[in-house]
């Protein structure tokens, strides 16, 4: 990929990690149980979507003459995505050890309720309840430290995989073969 291509791309990411940034900021400030309600990770979905086409038809636009092949919007994207979870990744960690230390203890029992509230919707037996009550409480224990956001960010990079993979099929455009 030439050089102006990976300006773009850095350009891109940073547009979708301060997005990011600005997006977790404002659900932080109004209310910080969305973080963890499954409704607000589709509408995330769909900016972080969204952010990713708009940014790759308009580079695809605007330097690439309208054509992109799949390859090179995978790139384009994929780099601009990496930079965004970078982003995000350190902000994360500002947030949960630095702006707010109890946000995740907070974050973990809103996640218990929601799912000991969809349990019970459910019919689970209070017993098997109990059980997954407890290894998510397990599982949630340092995943908000600097170490548990570090070791989880292989997800975010399949995220951004995905995000790459779902836009490059979106804004690829075959040159025609006769122009």
């Amino acid at each position: 990929m030439e050089s102006n291509a990976s300006i773009a791309a850095i350009k891109g990411g940073l547009i979708i990690g301060l997005i990011g940034i600005i997006l977790s900021m404002l659900t932080y400030v109004v209310d910080p149980s969305m973080m963890v309600d499954w409704k607000f990770s589709l509408i995330s979905f769909a900016i972080s979507l969204f952010l990713y086409v708009y940014i790759g038809k308009k580079y695809r636009n605007e330097e690439m003459e309208g054509y992109m092949t799949f390859g090179d919007a995978f790139k384009f994207t994929f780099i601009a995505g990496i930079i965004g979870t970078l982003l995000t990744g350190f902000f994360s960690i500002v947030l949960f050890n630095v702006i707010d230390p109890e946000l995740p203890e907070v974050l973990t029992e809103q996640v218990l309720k929601n799912t000991e509230s969809m349990m019970e919707s459910f019919g689970a037996p209070t017993e098997e309840m109990d059980k997954a009550l407890e290894q998510i409480e397990k599982d949630m224990a340092g995943k908000f430290s600097v170490g548990g956001i570090l070791q989880g960010s292989w997800a975010w990079l399949l995220a951004a995989a995905f995000y790459a993979l779902i836009t490059s099929a979106i804004i690829k455009k075959k040159r025609p073969e006769f122009e």
